[in-house]
């Protein structure tokens, strides 16, 4: 999987800022949503203990827009249509 490495080294950091830009993503399945829930857990855990984290999706895929929505991710994570916005969000 293409995700699991950087994602990985990415949230390595307990104040992790990441974006994960699914723009090139035409599909996802349940083994990438459970790869997004568990990088979310471990930034939110790292927050709570003082970390400055945060995880943001940059997503315009339609598909994975709507499977996003029907894991209830949609509403969970702040989701965003452009890799701009997304880094905005994560700058505050």
């Amino acid at each position: 999987m293409q995700l699991e490495g950087p994602l990985e080294e990415a949230i390595r950091d307990t104040d992790a800022a990441v974006l994960i830009d699914l723009a090139g993503c035409q599909f996802i399945d349940s083994t990438g949503i459970a790869l997004i829930v568990r990088a979310w857990q471990r930034i939110d855990a790292s927050a709570g203990n003082g970390g400055k984290g945060g995880l943001v999706l940059c997503c315009q895929n339609e598909q994975v827009r709507r499977v996003l929505e029907v894991t209830g991710l949609e509403h969970s994570l702040r989701v965003f249509e452009t890799r701009e916005e997304a880094a905005a969000a994560l700058r505050g």
